[in-house]
């Protein structure tokens, strides 16, 4: 689970900016009890669902794209070392153009509680350090890594905690470039070290930006081939029952793909592995299926029923089944998901069945939520201390605020302050003279 994420001089983040996911101090609800909305992980209460909200062009998005950027950084590797990184400082100060940007994250792995830092700009990765938290005073060295500009070389000092052998680290220090991780040297040499293995696994399947049009319902919902899969099918088919849609069940149906004789002709004449990569590309190699939905008709519902393609249901169907998959590949895996600007189309009830769906089974893993649709702010499992704003200022500089629990009564709408009490200025300002002298002017050209 993450903790806490800071960035500096990072797209519209000029000064350090931290993006906390701890539970404050906000007081026990019966909710609690079934579907509590954190995790204590290491004696550290981490929230498992929570909101970034804020105005268009606040940060939203570009905060919790350094998630995405830190994933980039670490765990993939540059085969040269002038291959240029992605780099995106501060655009208004000459200074922070200059500048190397810096993303800290500190996330919890089973029993152990980490920090990471990583400093770099468009062609260099100045700095990079691994600890391990032991508690709120003490830090344990794991490694340190640094640029030589003098020598034009990435030096690492490993620490005695990381039990590294002189083979591994001679190994890891002989192959990085200076525009490569420390960690991603895992994946290119093959290294078995379990603290470095563990480190690369979370930062490749910990957590993910998920966009929920990507995912392909007749490829990821559950078949019956295994007793896992058709107790999670089950799961699935008594959820959309119990919100009171009249689907019973589905068919997962193998088919077959017709690909343009053009193509596969094409294919014959390239090199046996630029082959293979367009057919991974294809994903040709893999079953393709279908997905057919039964659905009850009048009283009788166990004489008939009724067939209908999945692609025939409704959007707001799609999106319930298509989020009951992320939830579960969320919690299954023990991941952290970002929907990043999510505006959903299912029916409200329905949407906060699935919210507490999620937290009634989650452990160890989150849902972070960026979006401006403030109704989700009504649902009972929302807490008043997993709102996080992003805000600007005159000098487009980003920042975050959190509410202010001893200024809202826990009974108050939440809805209703974020949406039109503009305490932590998440709403435009309306200039409605410049509005109407707009209006006039526009009509005057249309004549």
């Amino acid at each position: 689970m993450i903790e806490s994420l800071s960035v500096t001089n990072f797209y519209c983040f000029k000064e350090r900016t931290t993006l906390l996911f701890t539970a404050g101090k906000e007081r026990n609800r019966s909710l609690d009890n079934t579907y509590c909305g954190f995790s204590t992980q290491n004696k550290v209460n981490i929230l498992k669902l929570v909101y970034v909200l804020g105005n268009n062009g606040a940060g939203k998005s570009k905060i919790l794209s350094a998630l995405s950027a830190l994933k980039y950084l670490v765990i993939y590797s540059r085969e040269r070392k002038d291959e240029s990184l992605r780099y995106r400082p501060f655009a208004f100060d000459e200074t922070c153009l200059h500048t190397p940007s810096v993303i800290e994250i500190v996330y919890h792995i089973d029993n152990c509680r980490y920090y990471y830092m990583i400093k770099w700009d468009k062609s260099i990765i100045w700095e990079e350090r691994l600890q391990e938290i032991k508690s709120a005073r003490t830090r344990v060295d794991l490694f340190y890594r640094w640029y030589d500009k003098n020598s034009d070389v990435a030096q690492i000092d490993f620490k005695p905690q990381m039990r590294i052998s002189d083979n591994e680290s001679y190994i890891i220090t002989s192959s990085l470039l200076k525009n490569n991780s420390v960690i991603s040297v895992v994946a290119t040499t093959n290294i078995s070290h379990p603290l470095l293995n563990t480190q690369y696994a979370f930062f490749a399947e910990g957590f993910e930006i998920m966009d929920l049009n990507d995912v392909d319902l007749n490829e990821e919902l559950p078949d019956e081939k295994t007793d896992h899969n058709k107790l999670l099918k089950r799961v699935i088919c008594g959820f959309l029952h119990s919100v009171d849609t009249n689907i019973m069940t589905y068919e997962k149906l193998k088919i077959e793909v017709d690909y343009p004789s053009e193509l596969l002709q094409h294919m014959k004449s390239l090199p046996e592995k630029e082959q293979s990569h367009l057919r991974a590309m294809l994903r040709m190699d893999e079953e393709k299926h279908t997905i057919n939905t039964f659905h009850r008709l009048g009283k009788n519902a166990e004489t008939r029923r009724g067939r209908l393609p999945l692609s025939e249901q409704s959007d707001g169907t799609k999106e319930i089944l298509r989020l009951l998959v992320v939830l579960n590949e969320a919690i299954a895996r023990k991941k952290t998901i970002i929907l990043d600007d999510y505006s959903s189309g299912i029916q409200r009830n329905t949407l906060n069945q699935l919210l507490k769906f999620f937290l009634g089974a989650s452990t160890n893993s989150q849902l972070i939520i960026s979006t401006q649709d403030y109704s989700l702010l009504d649902f009972d499992v929302t807490r008043r201390d997993s709102i996080r704003f992003l805000v600007k200022n005159e000098d487009a500089e980003a920042h975050v605020e959190t509410i202010k629990l001893s200024l809202l009564h826990k009974n108050s709408s939440l809805h209703h302050y974020v949406s039109k009490m503009n305490v932590y200025k998440q709403l435009p300002e309306m200039d409605e003279p410049l509005f109407e002298k707009l209006l006039s002017v526009y009509k005057e050209i249309e004549r």
